[in-house]
């Protein structure tokens, strides 16, 4: 499931820590967040066979030190471990609910009974676990123990790149036959073409979670219109940044009573902290000043669609990236700076949300040039730090070290911000009675 090493690659050591651990977004069919993907994709890269479980307990422990467990009170979690650390008594600290182990077939690893057994009594403990099938060859794992195996799983994972993608075409078309009771998770779904093939493969219906860039592609909101109420926040926006007068501000909102009750309610969420209900747009402006009404009324971009599980998605990405980025501005002390990262964080998706290129989304909400700068060109003082949330978003351990140093940032602090900002996230969807339906999966 990662990235396979180059054939002359020597194995490596371990490292003393496992730095960032990613942790990607997996979607159910309504294309809503509601797990995520846990791995490693520096230090894994051929691990000598008498180290996987030393590895393993390394992810463990590091997954346990980041606290995860406030991340699995709102999703689910994916974690890739070798089938021979089954033993592993950290496996049975993990909360047996939110968490579905994958299962990798390590090097030199062949699949025995003691392994099944082992298998049966943490599924008997509530564990539940996951494989991917083209991932075991035959030197693995023998045509007489594959029923076996793949018949005691939860899920079946089908990673749509890599080597594995030749074989998926029989796989598919064979799996829906013989396991019947597993449901798919679709992995690295790079584009909308790509999930239509999902979508419409033999068995489509076993497809239950989907993971991958695709959500952020052109086509991914379907017919990419700006819709009545989009067109309205937008306007809001212009007149905030025109300063025009209260009154002309809160008249927009009365034209559209959903928008404003959507509005007020996350305002007074409690994650704002506020001493007392505001009922107004004039309170609202009184009490938090333009800057940040302007900054929530982002949001509303993307909660406007009704049941548009894509555009969610989309806002809890935007949100993370916001969010880490106004903490790494807080860290230096700058109220205004950390503000203006937040808005380059939250509209670095606006192009895909709504369909229309940068630089023409963002020409009328005339944003600071150091917003537009990173959001647009990639380039200013904003720029590494925008860079530095995507890497984070991919797991590219390489670059988030590199900008880490550019920013003369501790990378332990950023791994963190980056986890602190994936719960917050999800604590304001939830005040925003935006629900995932978790339980599902």
């Amino acid at each position: 499931m990662l990235d396979p090493p180059p054939p002359d690659d020597e194995p490596v050591d371990l490292p003393p820590t496992l730095g960032f651990v990613s942790h990607q977004p997996v979607m159910d069919k309504q294309q809503r967040v509601v797990a995520y993907d846990f791995f490693v994709r520096q230090g894994k890269r051929n691990v000598e066979a008498g180290k996987q479980q030393e590895f393993d307990r390394l992810l463990l422990a590091t997954l346990q030190n980041m606290d995860i467990f406030r991340l699995l009170a709102y999703r689910r979690a994916f974690v890739h471990i070798s089938m021979t650390s089954l033993d592993e008594p950290l496996l049975r600290d993990m909360p047996a609910g939110s968490v579905i182990f994958v299962l990798e077939a390590g090097p030199g690893m062949i699949v025995n009974e003691y392994m099944l057994n082992q298998l049966d009594q943490l599924q008997k403990l509530g564990l539940r676990f996951a494989v991917e099938p083209a991932a075991y060859e035959q030197g693995a794992l023998s045509a007489a123990l594959q029923a076996d195996l793949f018949g005691r799983v939860d899920f079946m994972v089908l990673d749509f790149a890599g080597p594995s993608t030749r074989v998926l075409a029989p796989i598919l078309d064979q799996l829906p036959k013989r396991y019947p009771g597993a449901r798919w998770m679709a992995r690295n779904v790079g584009t909308a073409e790509d999930l239509d093939v999902c979508l419409r493969a033999p068995g489509h219906n076993r497809f239950a979670l989907f993971h991958g860039p695709f959500v952020t592609t052109a086509r991914a909101l379907e017919g990419g219109k700006v819709d009545t109420s989009q067109t309205r926040v937008l306007q809001i926006m212009r007149l905030l940044r025109a300063n025009a007068d209260p009154k002309e501000v809160e008249a927009q909102f009365k034209l559209d009573s959903v928008l404003l009750f959507k509005l007020l309610r996350f305002i007074n969420s409690p994650i704002h902290g506020l001493a007392r209900k505001v009922q107004t747009i004039e309170e609202t402006l009184l009490l938090l000043g333009r800057e940040t009404m302007f900054k929530w009324l982002s949001m509303l971009l993307f909660t406007s669609r009704k049941e548009d599980g894509t555009a969610v998605s989309l806002l809890e990405k935007s949100l993370i990236r916001a969010r880490f980025l106004e903490k790494l501005g807080s860290y230096r002390g700058n109220k205004l700076e950390s503000e203006h990262l937040f808005l380059t964080g939250m509209f670095s998706l606006l192009d895909v949300l709504l369909n229309v290129p940068f630089p023409d989304v963002l020409d009328p909400l005339e944003l600071p040039l150091t917003v537009r700068e990173a959001v647009v060109e990639q380039k200013g003082i904003f720029a590494p730090y925008l860079a530095l949330a995507l890497a984070c978003e991919h797991g590219d351990n390489v670059q988030i070290e590199a900008l880490a140093r550019v920013l003369d940032f501790d990378l332990d602090l950023a791994n963190q911000y980056y986890l602190d900002s994936v719960v917050w996230a999800q604590v304001v969807l939830r005040d925003s009675e935006v629900h995932n339906n978790v339980e599902a999966v």
